[in-house]
């Protein structure tokens, strides 16, 4: 967030309208010792609670509004699709990788009320503020684990980092007593299978290089849906060549793709 307080206002005001941005900066101001922050966020079915630490998250996704693709001429395709599964009797299928305290999937779950949101996440501390930010929506299915090319047991490598900087690493054959403090992998594949009655319409990433092993081999839900929106890692892991396998199977699919923020919009052209 921007140090200064008057430039937080004014795109407070810019976003949210007059009453609405000042009552939030108020707000953000009144609580800016405490360790804890709860915020009403216009737009928002009901109120969002945070850490002093998560506010360049809160301000990345609910101010700058980086999955925001409604100023784009793609826009009014999507919403045909998004309106054309609901009329055939079908849910429109979120999957949210890497939810941290689930601002992403709140502003998901407002957006497109009638889909149906599966929210991953690997972290105990974020886990449990992403199922208190998203227990009011009742189509938001939170899982605690991570996303991987295949089903495994996974930890996090890197725990003392901040809370949205967390990587995973496969843990190869690991004993019974450990089991139980690994975490669950998951595919997109298989929530896509288990959605079968339903369609799959915007994937969202941003799992801290792991988008590396996601693309590892052909994914068969990227032809699939109709939206990906993706935050790419080589910035972080220079060396690495994480978006490698991305953009290997990008050039297998047919998707207009724009920057938008720090993320890539990927839109289904065919």
């Amino acid at each position: 967030m921007p140090e200064s307080r008057l430039i937080q206002l004014l795109k407070f005001i810019r976003v949210f309208g007059i009453t609405g941005g000042i009552r939030l900066w108020f707000s953000l101001l009144l609580q800016a010792g405490s360790a804890s922050l709860l915020l009403r966020v216009p737009g928002m079915a009901s109120p969002i609670h945070l850490r002093q630490r998560d506010l360049p998250i809160f301000w990345q996704i609910l101010v700058m509004r980086e999955n925001d693709f409604q100023s784009l001429p793609q826009a009014a395709r999507m919403s045909d699709i998004y309106n054309r599964i609901l009329a055939e009797g079908k849910r429109p299928l979120i999957v949210d990788c890497g939810g941290h305290i689930g601002l992403s999937t709140v502003w998901f779950a407002s957006r497109f009320p009638e889909a149906l949101i599966y929210c991953i996440e690997p972290d105990e501390s974020n886990f449990a503020l992403l199922q208190q930010n998203t227990k009011p929506y009742t189509n938001v299915i939170p899982l605690r684990g991570g996303v991987w090319n295949r089903s495994c047991h996974l930890e996090i490598s890197n725990p003392l980092s901040g809370s949205a900087s967390f990587r995973l690493r496969e843990v190869f054959d690991p004993v019974a007593s450990e089991e139980a403090k690994l975490l669950r992998a998951y595919t997109i594949e298989e929530i896509v299978h288990k959605e079968e009655a339903n369609r799959l319409f915007l994937v969202k990433i941003d799992i801290e290089g792991a988008e590396s092993q996601v693309f590892q081999e052909s994914t068969g839900w990227l032809g699939n849906t109709t939206m990906v929106i993706i935050e790419l890692h080589d910035w972080l892991l220079p060396g690495q060549g994480t978006s490698k396998n991305f953009f290997k199977r990008l050039g297998e699919s047919n998707f207009d793709v724009v920057l938008h923020g720090e993320n890539l919009l990927l839109f289904q052209a065919g």
